[in-house]
């Protein structure tokens, strides 16, 4: 994924999602209440673009950074740009109809997460 104040263009990656949010991991927070806007890739190659508002952010100190997957930020979806709500909504429910099914663990849960940071190409 990227996110950026004016445009996506900072490398991150996704830690939880849901319909209403996620949490970013990146060492480049910005200020609680910055709106942002983000771009994340899933794996067909989709490009959901949407504004989101940071609830939190934090940094770890760079002998920390690789202890905790807790810095970076939780962003509050504000706004979807395009078509993205629809496509976001499959993504989160095919998340969900995996776990259901017993195919996906905890483990398993953070790979489907890990593959929103995969850039296309």
């Amino acid at each position: 994924m990227r996110c950026g104040l004016e445009k996506p263009e900072k490398l991150a990656f996704t830690e939880d999602i849901s319909m209403t949010g996620l949490s970013i991991r990146t060492h480049k927070v910005v200020k609680p209440g910055s709106v942002i806007v983000t771009e994340i890739y899933l794996t067909d190659d989709t490009k959901i673009q949407l504004k989101g508002c940071v609830t939190w952010a934090k940094i770890l100190p760079p002998a920390m950074a690789g202890e905790t997957k807790k810095e970076g930020m939780g962003i509050k979806i504000v706004k979807f740009l395009s078509d993205g709500e629809s496509v976001w909504k499959k993504y989160i429910e095919s998340c969900g109809d995996l776990q259901k099914a017993g195919e996906c663990s905890t483990t398993g849960s953070r790979d489907i997460h890990n593959t929103l940071n995969m850039l296309p190409g």
